[in-house]
């Protein structure tokens, strides 16, 4: 009598890792009929792994008593050591008679008639040209089926494909312990290393270990090894290349596994020489890329043939997405990066990738300009080959080229809160020649003035301006110059010159109100109309004026809301969030934030979310005082601006992030930053949530006048009199700037919102003093 299975397995299979789901849809599809299955994917995917399971499985149904045997004969035929397609029959009648004589085919068959029989051949795809072979047996013996792993199609008319796909990721860091990545990776740590444990402070470096290695469970299991050398952070530093670092001497693994670079040779070795050459000149992208952006590069549709080869070889993946987009897994990309560089196209075929994804951002650029808007997250997929693209015109000084893609970015790095990041390539393109084209070259210089201001570097930020300025008025243009003007004004609302950037604010506004009192403004100008009321709502923030601020604001949002630019709303909608805070409606202002914060992830604007948690977010926590919350967002966001500019919101991140550090003490303060710089983005919609659930309390406040400097308590009696600053300036011989700057103080001393909150506080200090 036939045993379960024709070849032996493991008493124990190692655990399934989150294949559960695999392993039912294939039962499934046998139980449905299908006679030859193939489980495709790239070499070190899982996929014998996961076809022993399936031979496990079909084998404990059929010893159950309540099972349905659906095979007679369950049999694994493990072909990697073969070479020769001619040999593929041989061996197969081998295994099931013992080596009778005869022909194997009809030796097979003979086996077969008699039994429900299923064969499982493992690493087909050196054997291809079998292929056909197998199509005449299903044919000739209707009690035979076969299960085939391989890292190609068979081509055969009644193949159904299973594409075994990568391991599940973490999307947050504290769901780490539910991705079956995150599992595998931890298991066979804990193999050399059994006091590995996942915590709070590892978790979030095994998430990001298994992002960078796309959850490939060979790439895991090697890089598991790996540990014994080198402490997880060093591990991750060095996994930029990971052919040359995961590698382990598996006695009881072929050759081929070994080594991740061992198993990607293995498939390149397998390809034809056309082949081969596709899949080299697909390593110019970085990130997916669409069927007709290869075509550009490659120079011919042709390309696409040879694609559809790789796509079925493995050796590219086509992404779940509404567009068609084609990508490599990264050892792969590697191995296919080292194979460029030598290639005689690399230059021309790298040439076509920047020009191709330079007309991308141009074409966005202008269609803004035609009232096209609130497709940015079409744009993000692209971005790092947009960003290779720039790059490569930078190292190859293409100062044409160079200035061109930085004139046409400023509104993806806007949406995609790229400025911080991306100041180093700013400086290199500024680095090269000048173009001769003076509106990209003004184009390019706004970019940068961004760039710098976002970074902290107001004086550089506002020399780049003042040239801009210049450039304006070489060029005639009013609508830049105004633009600039903006621009000068947040240097000055940044340095603390409140006064002097409200003033430029109003300058802009009564220019365009008198334009616009002859002829309706074309959208152009009433973008600068709503970002001008945007821009005087955050200059009357720093100034204690919040009403008027909140009205400026709830006006900037109808206007971008008319014009239809989402990103530009959000914005306003989180400035009207920040001042809702100040005047005490706490409970309208955070489901305001979180509602802006989700539609910011939705819609991929990490721009927005930043602002939505360093600018709104923030000041919830701190008026709540869940300090670890408040340390975690700005960590999070961790741009380097709030540590130095003046602006209102600055100086009071600064302040509570004060507050927040006296209240947990140094050493939770730095474990809530470290946690908040290591936290993913979908944590932090979660700590949003949480927070916008909890009950408001009211705000513990100081109760005496302690705190206060001599300079702050003169300002205080002064303001609770009902004095404006001017005139508090007057009596006090200093300037309305620097008397701003004490109300500001004040407030966030004593936890208050506005100048209303501030006098009654003063004269109930009064009152407690007297009685």
């Amino acid at each position: 009598m036939d045993s379960p299975l024709g070849s032996p397995l493991p008493v124990m299979l190692a655990p399934l890792y989150g294949r559960e789901h695999d392993l039912s849809q294939l039962l499934t599809l046998l139980r449905g009929g299908v006679r030859l299955l193939t489980l495709r994917g790239p070499g070190g995917i899982g996929k014998t792994t996961l076809a022993l399971h399936l031979a496990q499985a079909l084998r404990e149904n059929r010893s159950s008593p309540h099972g349905d045997p659906q095979f007679d004969h369950v049999q694994v035929i493990d072909l990697s050591a073969v070479r020769e397609p001619e040999r593929v029959m041989g061996l197969i009648a081998a295994s099931l008679d013992g080596g009778s004589s005869g022909a194997p085919e009809r030796r097979i068959h003979a086996f077969a008639a008699g039994r429900r029989t299923l064969l499982i051949l493992d690493n087909f795809e050196q054997l291809l040209a079998a292929a056909l072979g197998l199509g005449d047996l299903l044919a000739a013996t209707e009690t035979l089926r076969l299960v085939v792993t391989s890292r190609t199609a068979l081509r055969l008319h009644d193949e159904a494909e299973y594409p075994v796909e990568p391991l599940t990721l973490a999307h947050r860091v504290r769901d780490a312990a539910s991705s079956a990545a995150v599992q595998l990776f931890v298991a066979r740590v804990q193999a050399v290393q059994p006091s590995f444990e996942l915590t709070s402070t590892t978790a979030s470096q095994v998430v990001r270990l298994c992002e960078v290695l796309e959850g490939v469970p060979l790439a895991l299991e090697l890089a598991a090894m790996r540990t014994r050398t080198y402490a997880l952070g060093d591990l991750l530093a060095r996994l930029e290349r990971p052919l040359e670092v995961l590698k382990a001497d598996f006695r009881d693994r072929p050759e081929r596994l070994r080594s991740l670079r061992a198993a990607v040779q293995w498939s390149y070795d397998l390809l034809g020489d056309v082949d081969r050459t596709v899949f080299e000149c697909c390593a110019v992208f970085d990130g997916p890329f669409t069927p007709q952006a290869l075509v550009d590069v490659w120079g011919s549709p042709d390309v696409l043939d040879r694609a559809e080869a790789l796509l079925e070889q493995s050796l590219l993946q086509r992404l779940d997405t509404p567009e068609t987009f084609w990508k490599m897994l990264q050892p792969l990309k590697e191995l296919a990066v080292e194979r460029l560089e030598g290639h005689p196209q690399v230059a021309v075929w790298r040439e076509r990738q920047a020009q191709h994804f330079l007309n991308m951002v141009e074409k966005e650029w202008r269609s803004r300009e035609l009232e096209i808007v609130n497709s940015w997250d079409e744009y993000l997929p692209h971005y790092p080959n947009i960003r290779a693209g720039l790059v490569w015109t930078v190292e190859e000084r293409r100062s044409d080229l160079a200035y061109r893609y930085l004139a046409a970015l400023r509104s993806i790095w806007a949406s995609f809160g790229l400025f911080v990041q991306e100041a180093p390539l700013v400086e290199r393109v500024l680095a090269l020649p000048e173009p001769e084209d003076r509106v990209t070259l003004l184009r390019a210089l706004e970019v940068s003035a961004d760039s710098l201001n976002f970074t902290g570097q107001f004086q550089a930020c506002e020399a780049r301006l003042h040239r801009i300025s210049e450039l304006c008025r070489e060029l005639n243009d009013g609508q830049s110059a105004a633009w600039a003007t903006f621009g000068l004004a947040v240097v000055a609302r940044d340095t603390g010159q409140g006064e002097r950037a409200w003033e430029m604010v109003q300058q802009v506004i009564r220019e365009l109100r008198e334009q616009t009192s002859a002829t309706p403004l074309p959208r152009t100008q009433r973008f600068l109309w709503a970002n001008a009321h945007r821009a005087a709502a955050l200059d009357l923030l720093g100034l204690g004026r919040h009403e008027e601020a909140l009205e400026y604001a709830q006006l900037a949002c109808e206007y971008h809301r008319d014009m239809g630019n989402r990103y530009f709303e959000l914005n306003s909608m989180i400035t009207v969030g920040c001042l809702l805070v100040y005047v005490n409606r706490l409970s309208e202002a955070r489901p305001l934030l979180l509602s802006c914060l989700h539609d910011a992830v939705n819609k991929s604007l990490r721009g927005v979310v930043i602002h939505a948690l360093r600018l709104g977010l923030t000041l919830v926590a701190a008026e709540q005082q869940e300090w670890t919350t408040l340390v975690q967002f700005a960590a999070f966001v961790n741009e380097p601006s709030w540590e130095s500019a003046q602006s209102m919101s600055e100086r009071r991140l600064r302040q509570d992030m004060a507050r927040a550090r006296e209240a947990l003490g140094e050493i939770a303060y730095q474990q809530a930053w470290t946690a908040g710089t290591s936290l993913q983005l979908a944590d932090m919609v979660e700590l949003a949530e949480r927070l916008a659930q909890m009950p408001i309390s009211p705000t513990i406040q100081p109760t005496s006048r302690s705190a206060l400097t001599p300079r702050e308590q003169e300002v205080l009696a002064l303001v609770a009199q009902g004095h404006p600053d001017r005139k508090v300036a007057r009596l006090l011989s200093i300037s309305p700037t620097t008397v701003s700057k004490h109300v500001s103080n004040l407030l966030g001393k004593l936890g208050l919102h506005n100048r209303v909150e501030l006098t009654r506080w003063a004269i109930q200090q009064e009152t407690n003093r007297t009685t």
